[in-house]
């Protein structure tokens, strides 16, 4: 031990050096530990298994590891990484041995269950790498050892590999080997990090545990995120070979495939947690995987696979959010908390596997426990807004300014990633796994991706700023206070009047308010059309005993049907034409108005005026050019007006996140705002500290006097008015004509 407290305490090199060091250790920890699933499809032929014993057989190495993660943690606290990671590690060699001699079902499930020691290694490395580290760089540190689960993607692929053409035995051996020699390797190299207290003894560490509350959410979140990341990489060779009648080593490629994508999206978690925090991480995955879970129940392979990805991906992020977390609320107590954490991770990979065993024998599906996993996904969500979320929020109201826009681009970044994801997968499922998809749109819908990821982003950083943010959590706030069939009540009317109808823009000029729905409809029915269209959402077919009707299916479902000569056929098929119309007469009432107006003649700009016209004046145009070279013009020039057309719509997309096209996303926000105005008339009024009167909410004046200084602006006032906001408009003006009154005779002298 003298040795250890020789050590620097912080030189690069050292820390990079053990953070090896545990990574590969944890890598050869793991892949031992995943040998039993990798072969599960085999043991299962060999030894007549049925679904659920199969699944007993994965989970139960699941189980030791899980439950042996606590006390590993705490004896990491109390004797350090090096030997207990070293003991760990030779300890493996002899279950890993004796797998192959197990000739019953009996003899391998003991033999798994002492294979699963090797599932504890997380909490030891956890407790040695994070000590080399500072708590501003815990989250990528741990996000890089975590890059051992990788050791599981290589027991899968390459352990049936190998088998096929060394036999079984020689896989196990070959594994037992590798353990033996970088135990000792790593007794050799590792160092324990310098510690100036004391260790803790074991009761001290349980009181930890039972008087911390919130390692037991952190425990209720890694169960989800690691849980669901080993049971996927151990129960999906089987699912696939029963699902979808692969070959052993296709199932194995897949599923290794799935432990990369989860093993190297760790880091990403760790980075992005140090930079926005682990609960705005957090709050993302939980949101998404809700939705991706949904389509592990779809058996189709295309579905499937974009769920099992997008979860993969959540995942790994999520696991590197959750012990972001860990040592920034127990810095001292990391490596027992790190395993009551991994613990509970790792029971919840025990659980899935045997209930999707069980939902199989005994239903012949497997889809409820996907749509258990959304649910418990939904769970954790509401249960880290309630939280971290605010713990998160008031770490950041004392971080400078710069740091505080750097951490809400990158939070809008993950999130724009986060839905548009989400809109792929929409995409593929919609489209009936892109049987209903035209190749020929495939460059639209490049550009509508792109577009949404940027109206995303933009919108994120919009509804971020003080007092959009505001407006934003109240309305939610009143939403749910006032009832929501209440609420909905009232938005149903206010966006009818003031989205639909725009009866605000009328009050000020009827051209105005005609431009305004001339463009707004005419925009409204080309969006309705197109994305369905581009997506594959809806398509036409026609049935082989009538070709004279069109059938309408609306994401593969029939919907309904109409003649092909009929009115509503045309009207139908010239949609995007009446758009087109109504666009154009929008715009030529809004040029005659600019042209006219001189107050709108001073204050226009080329770009924020003009330039959103020439663009929806050229889609419009080329559009109908298209039409009528179709119908009228034999198909003349058909191909260059396509080009012209395509070229001219994906203008408008990628000027859509960054120009005058923004305010249509941030119109809807308008109806939050009528609510917090409605809500705010009938409450308690704000009375004007000098003349008493009432003048505005006593909810709206709060606000105010929060969100200003968070502007820099400070308008508290001495003496009994206190703040400048306590003041009506009218006292305000008269003070103001009062100042300057004074200022005047000062200057007269």
């Amino acid at each position: 031990m003298k040795a250890d407290a020789k050590m620097p305490t912080g030189p690069e090199s050292s820390g990079t050096r053990h953070l090896v060091l545990g990574t590969v250790s944890f890598a050869i920890c793991f892949a031992a530990w995943g040998l039993i699933s990798a072969f599960a499809p085999s043991f299962r032929q060999h030894l007549h298994l049925s679904a659920s014993q199969t699944a007993l057989l994965i989970a139960v190495p699941v189980l030791l590891g899980s439950l042996a993660r606590l006390p590993m943690g705490m004896l990491t606290d109390r004797f350090g990484g090096r030997i207990v990671f070293s003991l760990l590690i030779g300890f493996v060699v002899f279950p890993v041995l004796l797998v192959p001699r197990a000739g019953s079902l009996q003899q391998l499930l003991l033999t798994a269950f002492f294979l699963g020691m090797a599932g504890s290694s997380f909490a030891v490395g956890v407790g040695y790498v994070s000590r080399w580290y500072g708590m501003e760089r815990q989250g990528s540190a741990l996000g890089v050892y975590g890059l051992g689960n990788i050791g599981q993607s290589a027991a899968v692929f390459l352990g049936p590999l190998v088998a096929l053409h060394y036999g079984l035995p020689a896989v196990y051996r070959g594994m037992a080997a590798v353990c033996a020699a970088w135990a000792v390797i790593f007794f050799i190299f590792a160092r324990n990090a310098p510690v100036s207290v004391r260790p803790k003894s074991v009761g001290d560490m349980f009181r930890v545990l039972a008087r911390e509350r919130l390692s037991w959410v952190l425990a209720a979140f890694y169960f989800l995120t690691f849980g669901g990341f080993v049971a996927f990489s151990i129960y999906l060779p089987s699912l696939l070979r029963d699902d979808f009648g692969l070959k052993p080593a296709d199932a194995g490629f897949r599923t290794a495939g799935f432990v990369v994508l989860a093993t190297t999206m760790r880091p990403l978690g760790g980075w992005l947690s140090d930079k926005i925090g682990g609960a705005r991480v957090l709050s993302g995955v939980f949101f998404a995987i809700a939705i991706f879970a949904l389509l592990l129940g779809w058996r189709s392979m295309v579905p499937f696979t974009v769920g099992a990805l997008g979860c993969a991906a959540l995942l790994g992020v999520g696991n590197g959010a959750v012990f972001q977390l860990v040592p920034r609320y127990f810095p001292k107590e990391r490596a027992t908390v790190t395993g009551l954490v991994g613990a509970m991770g790792g029971m919840g990979g025990f659980f899935p596997p045997l209930l999707l065993g069980l939902f199989r024998d005994h239903l012949g599906v497997i889809w409820p426990g996907f749509l258990l996993l959304s649910a418990t996904a939904l769970t954790m969500w509401w249960i880290n807004r309630r939280v971290f979320i605010p713990k998160q929020e008031a770490l950041e109201a004392v971080l400078p300014a710069n740091l505080r826009r750097t951490a809400d681009a990158v939070r809008a970044g993950a999130w724009a990633t986060t839905w548009t994801a989400l809109l792929v997968g929409a995409i593929v499922v919609g489209s009936r796994n892109l049987a209903n998809f035209d190749p020929a749109l495939v460059i639209y819908t490049f550009s509508v991706i792109f577009a949404f990821w940027g109206v995303v982003y933009h919108y994120h950083v919009w509804i971020q700023k003080p007092p959009t943010k505001v407006y934003w959590r109240r309305g939610w706030q009143l939403f749910w206070r006032q009832g929501p069939i209440r609420s909905l009540g009232r938005i149903i009317v206010t966006g009818a009047t003031h989205i639909a109808a725009q009866t605000f823009i009328r009050k000020r000029s009827a051209l105005r308010w005609l431009m305004h729905q001339f463009i707004f409809w005419g925009c409204v029915i080309a969006l309705c059309i197109t994305f369905p269209l581009v997506f594959g959402w809806i398509n036409f077919t026609t049935p082989l005993t009538d070709q004279n009707t069109y059938i309408i299916q609306l994401f593969g479902f029939a919907v309904g049907q109409v003649p092909i000569h009929s009115i509503a056929a045309e009207v139908m098929f010239h949609g995007l034409d009446i758009a087109a119309f109504l666009v154009i007469a929008g715009i030529a009432l809004s040029l005659w108005r600019r042209l006219r107006d001189e107050g709108a003649q001073a204050v226009q700009t080329v770009m924020m005026d003009f330039f959103p016209l020439i663009v929806l004046f050229a889609i419009s145009v080329t559009g109908l050019a298209l039409t009528v070279s179709q119908l009228w013009l034999g198909g003349a020039a058909y191909s260059f007006l396509a080009i012209l057309h395509a070229i001219t719509v994906i203008t408008g997309l990628l000027y859509l996140p960054f120009g005058k096209f923004f305010h249509i996303f941030q119109r809807p926000a308008q109806l939050g705002v009528k609510l917090y105005q409605q809500v705010g008339s009938e409450g308690e009024a704000a009375l004007c500290s000098r003349c008493g009167t009432a003048f505005a909410s006593r909810m709206h004046i709060d606000d105010l006097k929060t969100i200003l200084p968070q502007l820099g602006f400070d308008y508290t006032m001495a003496g009994s008015t206190g703040n400048w906001q306590n003041v009506c408009p009218a006292c305000k003006r008269k003070a103001l004509a009062f100042a300057q009154l004074r200022l005047q005779e000062q200057a007269r002298g």
